[in-house]
């Protein structure tokens, strides 16, 4: 069984992701002028257009979004040139990117669901309403599926669906509860490779226009401005007083003028501050806030510095490293500068990130403990 893209459906589904969504669903990376990046974006983009399937329904739209094993390797380039990640760092998170997903063992689709009407759509029960039909035609149910999808809600509901993996990609999806019955969200077929480029021994003719004859600008000669009015001098205070009679007074006035201006007494200089970053005067903020920037620049000895006794006493820095490296897509949101600090009271505080592995908006977040030893602000690992 052969299934055909709905072209104008998808089109028209962007259209309308465009006009009514924000960037947080399909404005995936922000597009920069290196040409590495480029390439890795522009792979991942042909690589969800294909597999990207759309349907109106009754006061609804859905569209569906399949994840390939080929994903994984422009998408953690793209991220890892826009984040500025190590080779190691880009590593960890395509490991991370292909588990969450699980893209080994899973055919992994993320079904989006925009209600406006007045009664919302109504997935459940999921295992009966959403399948996969595979190339041979058997219809195939959910192995595991995000439970928000059981929900019926008005606005968008977006959720996670997983098939076991099949050998045969030509294949769709079929979901019912849209108010037309079954939909079928077939997709592209796989593109035709392109042609081969000429070879050594290959001769390219090119015409190129005739270049124009080269005209000589003529010279525009500026006019000269006019030289600027001689200043006046400046007029010099009699030496003589105006009252002044006789000879005493004269040499007054000259001792006045050379005897110099009493100087207002000045307070006693304060002793300079400590501005030690380790020191009570910082701000708890202040010392988290630089431990999450060791932590975007991989600093990890550094972290490993800041933190309190008794998180030395249950890590060793070996241990610490790769517990700090692990969190790759909390490094790569606090590295963009795209987090928050929510303080839980005195001592903890949660760091929220944007997370960017499943393309539509999710949130990622660690809580970390501060506490002061003596006069330092620690953190608490």
């Amino acid at each position: 069984m052969n299934f055909r893209p709905n072209r104008v459906l998808i089109n028209t589904g962007k259209l309308l992701l465009a006009a009514v969504f924000t960037a947080g669903f399909f404005c995936v990376f922000s597009a920069q002028s290196n040409a590495a990046e480029t390439t890795a974006f522009d792979q991942t983009i042909r690589i969800l257009e294909r597999w990207t399937s759309a349907h109106w329904g009754q006061d609804c739209f859905v569209w569906v979004v399949h994840y390939p094993d080929e994903l994984a390797e422009p998408w953690a380039e793209s991220e890892a040139i826009r984040s500025g990640m190590t080779e190691a760092d880009k590593e960890r998170f395509k490991e991370n990117f292909t588990d969450e997903l699980k893209l080994k063992d899973s055919e992994t689709f993320l079904v989006s669901v925009y209600s406006f009407g007045a009664r919302p759509v109504n997935l459940y029960p999921v295992r009966d309403n959403v399948s996969l039909l595979s190339a041979s035609g058997e219809r195939i149910k959910p192995s595991k599926y995000d439970s928000a999808l059981d929900n019926p809600s008005a606005g968008v509901v977006q959720g996670l669906v997983f098939f076991p993996k099949q050998s045969n990609k030509n294949y769709a999806i079929s979901l019912k509860g849209m108010g037309r019955g079954e939909r079928i969200f077939s997709f592209a077929p796989p593109e035709t490779p392109a042609p081969p480029a000429p070879q050594k021994n290959d001769v390219v003719v090119v015409n190129l226009p005739k270049r124009p004859p080269k005209q000589t600008p003529i010279p525009v000669k500026k006019p000269t401005p006019p030289p600027p009015p001689p200043i006046p001098p400046r007029p010099i205070k009699p030496i003589f007083q105006e009252e002044s009679k006789d000879m005493a007074d004269f040499v007054k006035s000259v001792k006045d003028r050379e005897a110099p201006a009493p100087q207002p007494s000045q307070p006693p200089k304060k002793p300079a501050r400590q501005t030690n970053s380790e020191n009570a005067y910082s701000s708890r903020e202040t010392v988290l806030r630089r431990f999450l920037n060791f932590w975007a620049d991989g600093s990890y000895a550094n972290m490993y510095d800041m933190l309190s006794e008794s998180s030395k006493k249950l890590l060793s820095r070996e241990n610490f490293y790769k517990e700090a490296a692990k969190a790759s897509d909390i490094r790569a949101g606090i590295k963009g500068g795209d987090y928050r600090i929510d303080w839980l009271g005195e001592e903890r505080a949660k760091v929220i990130t944007t997370r960017k592995t499943l393309v539509f908006r999710s949130v990622a977040s660690r809580t970390i403990g501060i506490t002061r030893e003596g006069s330092s602000w620690k953190v608490v690992w």
